[in-house]
This record gives C-alpha cells, sequence and structure tokens, in this order.
C-alpha cells in the first residue's frame, strides 16, 4: 500500500467517524450514486460481471440506509422507508432481468436524495441534541429500575390500591374476561 492510499484511508476515516449524522446519510447517498454510475458504465462496456458488483455495493448502501431509518409511525418516515425499499427492488429486480438501462430511474431518486441531505446539511451543520433521559426510548435494560420504583411505590403508605374501574377503564372482567377479575405478573 501506498503513502497516498494510506493518507486517503486516513482521511475518509477521519471524516467518517466526525461526521455528523446528516453528512453519514449523505456520504452513503453519493456511495450509493458512484457505485450505480459505475456499474451503468461497466454494463454499457458489456463487463458484466463487474457491474453486477457495482450494483450489488449499491444495493447493500441502499438496504443499509433502509434498515437504518427508524420508523416513529409517521407518514413522513414510511414514505421515506418506501422510497428506499423500492429502491431495494429496482436494484434486485433489474439485475434479475439484466435491465441496467434501469438505473438512469434508481439515479434519479437518489440524486434527488442527495439534494434533500445536502440541502439538511446546510442548514444543520451540526449534530442535532440527543433526547434527553426523560424523552429517550425506554429500553429493556431499564426495566429493573422501574420495577424497583414500582414496588417501593406499591409498599408505600400512600399507594391506594383501586379496583381498575375506578381509574375510569371499565372492570377488570371488561379486559381480562377469563382472568377471574385480577392481573397477576408472575410467570
Amino acid at each position: 500500500m501506498s503513502f497516498a492510499s494510506d493518507s486517503t484511508e486516513n482521511y475518509l476515516e477521519t471524516e467518517v467517524l466526525t461526521a455528523t449524522p446528516q453528512k453519514l446519510q449523505l456520504m452513503m447517498i453519493n456511495g450509493a450514486i458512484r457505485f450505480a454510475y459505475q456499474a451503468q458504465q461497466l454494463s454499457e462496456q458489456q463487463e458484466k460481471e463487474e457491474a453486477w458488483e457495482r450494483l450489488m455495493r449499491c444495493r447493500e448502501i441502499v438496504a443499509q440506509i433502509l434498515c437504518s431509518i427508524k420508523n416513529d409511525g409517521s407518514e413522513l418516515m414510511q414514505n421515506v422507508a418506501g422510497i428506499y425499499f423500492f429502491l431495494f427492488q429496482e436494484l434486485t429486480d433489474l439485475h434479475a432481468k439484466d435491465e441496467y438501462h434501469r438505473l438512469e430511474g434508481v439515479l434519479n431518486v437518489l440524486n434527488e436524495e442527495r439534494e434533500t441531505w445536502e440541502e439538511l446539511c446546510r442548514q444543520m451543520p451540526e449534530a442535532p441534541e440527543r433526547p434527553s433521559d426523560s424523552q429517550r426510548e425506554i429500553t429493556s435494560s431499564d426495566a429493573e429500575e422501574m420495577m424497583e420504583t414500582l414496588d417501593e411505590s406499591a409498599n408505600s403508605e400512600n399507594f391506594e390500591q383501586r379496583p381498575l374501574g375506578s381509574y375510569g377503564y371499565g372492570s377488570n372482567e371488561d379486559y381480562y374476561p377469563n382472568s377471574g377479575g385480577g392481573i397477576s405478573f408472575d410467570a
């Protein structure tokens, strides 16, 4: 390995490690575009094996982007996931049918995505703030602490036990007709 390739590799590694999430997304999209263009050119030159390899690299990036989308149930996230799912399917299908000319449509979508993420990077050059502890997602590692808190609350003198119906949710039998009216957390 030469000094120049070592320098390039170190530069890219530093750029990835210090990039904001939005910049990383843009870098991934740029990689997908680069590999799609290469696949298109290699296919036109009848270099099918090399074209297939570049297409698979593009598809891997699209799959990674698709897997990284955190579906929060919003229409926006569903639409974004739909775009990348379409791209993944299109890349798979065009290879199976050896229709590399269809890469033009994939490239159009990826270029639109790039423009969107470039604009986001301009408007938001810094990483977004991480959610506070009160806003963060609850994970299974939090379960023990939460159970201790619930146990303490249940054992305190201020804890008033009331039937479920008194909280405005109907009776236990409404929700658990075969349970005998109670809820058990025992295994």
